[in-house]
């Protein structure tokens, strides 16, 4: 039975006449016909009888015409609805994030996110924790929209956008000779146990710390390996020897038994950067970026008004 069938029946039975009827339905006559002969088919009963001069509806289809109107009311209701569903998933940003434990999560993160659920209230941001390779592919594969990850990233097919650098640190065991220094020199360094990301990470974050401590120790000692920033922090603290952290992730964890030192002339950051096909952008997408944009400036701007008042 088609949904056509039904709207026929009710043209019909309120018109009483197929030329009539087919001129509502903006249809060739005969098609009006043939609906009504395969609904009556169908339900097994005779709707109309017809003769040369007038067409009148039948008892059965008199009993059957509020039927008919419930089913057309539902279809026009699931109509209504599947536009409602279709503009919600259109309208939808899903938002991989990647390196949560080793330095994205902190509270410019935080801000990040609720200044573009404010300013992007009409959009369904739908956000969830991926590992780095994980978030790769769901960016090529298209089940996510866009990607937030720390770290050094090199992916030819994908788009990225830097947002914002973290200055890296020392982590060094407050009863290390070092601790009383006030920056830990590379020469220092050089003569440390390190403790580093395991080398089958494939966090950006990992990776960038890998060559930012081949590019500056030419040969590390590697004493111990950490998976994240809580495991890290209590080899460290236990004397196994000397890491590295984001400045904000050291903010973050105050620790006994550990201290937090800048590097001599030390020029490597963790980034954080956004990601995306390099396809194009959505609508949706294009207001994500302005939003974060605008973050981005209106944090600048803070930070300028905080120093000003620092030197006032």
């Amino acid at each position: 039975m088609r949904v056509k069938y039904l709207e026929c029946f009710l043209v019909l039975a309120e018109e009483q006449h197929y030329h009539r009827a087919a001129e509502r339905l903006n249809v060739a006559q005969p098609l009006v016909s043939l609906a009504i002969k395969r609904l009556e088919n169908d339900l097994g009963v005779q709707l109309f009888e017809r003769t040369q001069r007038s067409t009148r509806i039948t008892e059965a289809g008199l009993r059957l015409l509020p039927d008919a109107r419930r089913l057309l009311d539902a279809y026009a209701e699931l109509r209504r609805n599947a536009t409602c569903v279709t503009q919600a998933v259109q309208k939808r940003i899903r938002l991989g994030l990647s390196g949560m434990t080793i330095g994205l999560a902190h509270p410019r993160l935080d801000a990040l996110l609720a200044h573009t659920r404010e300013t992007l209230a009409d959009i369904d941001l739908y956000v969830a924790e991926y590992d780095y390779g994980p978030l790769i592919r769901g960016l090529r594969d298209g089940t996510l929209d866009i990607g937030i990850t720390v770290g050094s990233v090199r992916v030819e097919d994908l788009v990225i956008q830097r947002l914002w650098y973290d200055p890296m640190l020392a982590v060094v065991p407050v009863r290390h000779p070092l601790a009383q220094a006030g920056v830990l020199t590379h020469t220092a360094l050089q003569s440390c146990s390190l403790i580093v990301c395991h080398p089958s990470s494939d966090a950006a974050a990992s990776e960038q710390l890998r060559v930012a401590i081949i590019e500056r120790i030419v040969e590390p000692r590697i004493a111990q390996y950490a998976s994240s920033i809580a495991g890290m922090l209590s080899l460290v603290a236990a004397g196994f020897g000397v890491s590295f952290i984001a400045e904000s992730q050291a903010r973050l964890n105050p620790r006994e038994g550990v201290c937090y030192l800048p590097i001599e002339q030390c020029e490597a950051m963790f980034c954080t950067s956004a990601l995306y096909h390099g396809g194009g952008l959505r609508p949706e997408d294009r207001r994500f970026f302005e939003s974060v944009r605008q973050f981005i400036n209106d944090d600048a701007n803070m930070n300028d008004r905080k120093v000003q008042a620092r030197y006032q």
